[in-house]
């Protein structure tokens, strides 16, 4: 199979984070496809499907050989909001493996077993260390502390300034994607953190980008 570097990130290794714009990644496994065989992708979200499909056709259409298989790229997309209550099984259905690459990222998972109803015992020990991990910008850095403030003084359901600002202009967002091949055990799982105000979509190209380098190298 001809191997064709996708975008900007061309590098599929195990372990490795890179620092983007839109994004912090992390990713670890790998994806071995057969010689000579052609891949066809199958994603639950429309973007990240784009990418693959754009990628897997301009490699199909480059010399030399011609595929004398075909496998099936299976791709799975998770996207929450890191906000107060977020669970781990929301963030990582099934897997709570990969806490390790959410904490890589730069972003606090919530502690293993939450439920995601609990409240934190103290609200401003876990600001401080949330801010030492991921610094904020202003904006998010003052709702944070007057939400922790509120909790404390008034009463979670007091009515807020923020309740009108989208919450993804005040939490990170979490991309998890799965990645296997047809007939193999291997599997590429990619954490994104997409830090408040950044784009989703932009994280999700970067994600399928790996993607694509991993099954195309």
């Amino acid at each position: 199979m001809r191997l064709v570097a996708v975008g900007a990130l061309c590098l599929a290794i195990a372990g490795t984070s890179v620092r983007v714009r839109a994004a912090d990644i992390q990713k670890a496994g790998k994806l071995e496809i057969p010689a000579n065989a052609s891949v066809v992708a199958i994603c639950t979200d429309p973007v990240v499907q784009n990418v693959l499909g754009d990628a897997l056709r301009v490699a199909r259409h480059s010399p030399p050989a011609e595929p004398t298989e075909s496998v099936t790229l299976t791709v799975t997309i998770n996207q929450q909001l890191l906000a107060p209550g977020v669970s781990l099984n929301q963030l990582f259905p099934g897997d709570p493996s990969m806490v390790e690459l959410l904490k890589a990222a730069g972003a606090e998972p919530p502690p293993l077993g939450d439920t995601g109803n609990a409240p934190s015992a103290d609200p401003f020990e876990t600001q401080a260390r949330a801010h030492a991990l991921n610094p904020l910008d202003p904006m998010t850095e003052n709702y944070k502390n007057y939400q922790a403030m509120r909790n404390q003084m008034s009463g979670a359901n007091a009515p807020t300034p923020y309740d009108s600002i989208p919450k993804n202009e005040l939490y990170d967002t979490v991309i998890v994607a799965r990645a296997s091949i047809e007939g193999s055990l291997d599997q590429l799982k990619v954490v994104a953190v997409v830090h408040s105000g950044d784009d989703p979509r932009k994280a999700k190209i970067l994600v399928a980008e790996e993607i694509a380098n991993a099954v195309l190298h």
